[in-house]
């Protein structure tokens, strides 16, 4: 019987367990050195363009790395999707936003920014009102980590893949915290690396005031910022006393939402005899330390002399929350009906499972009565549903499509399984649209031809997508001047229903007043005013 030669390591003369053990640490650093595509095999165990930063993978994937496991039905779908369109003639677009968090309420809200976006891909590949259009779409995610500090090596690796004949990235789009990180991040890539992008539910006020004073070369807006919204509710809502109002402002720094939701609530309160009542909390997602505080707030509140019956409040809708439960539970004036507004951050508010709806709901046996939330929202799905949608400025078709699409029914029948969705806190909108227009804003200087738009091409020509070419998006029309922002965008006006635990649509306003004017010939086209 002829005997087996032993082939493994230890009868090999010379090569002992250690030996093997320092040769394989050996190749794992020089995996890592030249950062080779391996995959999951990768030594930090994050795959391709993604390293480990801060104890998470961080960077861009095509839906092969699931940063978490709300994203898994989404992200095998976006793999799909992009495997099914990337030997056609094609561009990336890339989502950039956190792609996991540490809290239940922002791990929901992640999830239906992806979705949103993932939607508009799939319509633009596969709706037949759309697809027929060059090229093919395909999408990436990029993760620059939970705090979104990480922004450095993502924006780099979008850089490559904007030089790269194989990816052709054009626009970087979503960005949905006003925050010092995000204003870096959209800096670098417009400025410093040439990629247009597209802002999602930005309305901090990042972006470029006029023509002629471009801070973000290539820079689009989607959603009316801060200071159009309260002006759109201050149009709409010209009864409220200013006089029996009082201002409830966080004055933490480096927060750009909340600072021009501060400035902008300012504004308003001009006629108010009272200064702001101020806090400072320690974090956008951060409520430690503050509910002691609310309290006291609310004892103060009630103890103005004329009285009180409205707080406009500047800040994160987890503060907002804390907030309207001290209102609620604790005020010693619970005999009198209070208003809280506040912005479009709100708009989460109701998915927040420490909300105390009860307690707003107020308990006529007690006489104590009911605390009102009303807010500003980028968009709402009832907004262009309702009997009182005017004729211009948006129209049902985009958002009835969007929610089909959630749902799996035409024209997305081989869109789901995606995950749980919900479009009542905005977010899903606001995602599809950002990504909707960056689709648009490529596919404008694609249209007749064999070739790519190049980033040039798109990043000088946002304002084309006005006139007969403006934006049908699911918020509205999305119409964009000279310096790339969205010319009198509708904004909804919100109201938290405690009884149905939901948000409920009071109506449209307008940052103008009123909704953009008809063309006289029916084309449909959106009319910027000269505005210099």
């Amino acid at each position: 019987m002829t005997q087996l030669q032993d082939s493994s390591p230890r009868a090999r003369p010379g090569v002992g367990p250690l030996t093997l053990v320092v040769s394989l640490l050996v190749l794992a650093g020089l995996g890592f050195l030249l950062r080779e595509p391996l995959g999951d095999a990768w030594p930090d165990g994050c795959g391709e363009r993604l390293e480990k930063l801060g104890g998470e993978c961080v960077g861009v994937t095509d839906g092969s790395h699931v940063f978490m496991d709300e994203l898994a039905e989404v992200s095998a779908r976006i793999k799909e999707e992009n495997r099914r369109v990337e030997k056609k003639p094609h561009v990336t677009i890339a989502l950039m936003i956190p792609m996991a968090s540490d809290h239940a309420d922002v791990r929901k809200m992640i999830l239906h920014e992806v979705q949103g976006a993932y939607i508009a891909q799939y319509r633009a590949n596969n709706d037949p009102d759309e697809s027929g259009d060059p090229p093919a779409i395909r999408m990436v995610l990029a993760h620059p980590g939970k705090t979104r500090e990480e922004w450095r090596p993502v924006t780099e690796e979008l850089a490559r893949m904007a030089k790269s004949p194989e990816d052709n990235l054009r626009v970087v789009f979503g960005f949905d915290l006003s925050v010092q990180s995000t204003k870096d991040a959209i800096d670098d890539l417009t400025n410093n690396k040439g990629i247009p992008v597209v802002g999602g539910a930005l309305t901090g006020g990042i972006g470029n005031p006029d023509i002629d004073h471009i801070r973000y070369k290539g820079f689009a807006r989607v959603v009316p910022d801060n200071a159009e919204q309260a002006d759109a509710l201050a149009l709409y809502d010209k009864k409220r006393d200013p006089k029996r109002a009082i201002l409830v402002e966080d004055r933490r720094e480096k927060d750009d939402y909340v600072r021009s939701l501060r400035e902008a609530f300012e504004r308003r309160l001009r006629g108010s005899p009272r200064d702001p009542l101020s806090f400072v909390s320690p974090g956008p997602d951060d409520e430690s330390g503050l509910s002691a505080e609310f309290r006291r707030m609310t004892t103060n509140i009630c103890a103005t002399t004329p009285p009180v019956d409205t707080v406009y409040f500047a800040g994160r809708p987890v503060h907002l929350r804390q907030f309207v439960n001290a209102l609620a539970v604790h005020r010693p004036c619970g005999d009198r009906d209070f208003t809280v507004v506040s912005g479009s951050g709100a708009s989460t508010l109701y998915a927040d499972e420490k909300l105390d709806w009860e307690a707003l709901r107020g308990d006529t046996s007690t006489g104590r009565r009911q605390v009102v939330v009303q807010y500003t929202s980028v968009a709402h799905p009832d907004s262009w549903v309702s009997k009182k949608a005017p004729a211009t400025g948006g129209s049902a078709g985009p958002v009835q499509k969007l929610r089909r699409c959630l749902e799996g029914k035409p024209p997305c029948a081989e869109a789901v399984p995606m995950g749980p969705a919900d479009i009542s806190d905005s977010r899903t909108i606001s995602a599809h649209d950002s990504a909707w227009t960056a689709i648009r804003g490529i596919r404008i200087h694609a249209e007749g031809t064999d070739g790519l738009p190049s980033l040039r091409d798109i990043r000088n020509d946002w304002d084309g997508l006005q006139g007969v070419d403006k934006v049908e998006g699911a918020s509205g029309w999305i119409c964009l001047d000279g310096a790339g922002n969205p010319y009198n965008k509708a904004v909804a006006v919100v109201r938290l229903n405690p009884f149905e635990k939901k948000p409920q649509f009071v109506d449209l306003a307008w940052p103008r007043g009123a909704p953009p004017a008809r063309d006289p010939r029916n084309t449909g086209a959106c009319q910027i005013p000269r505005q210099r």
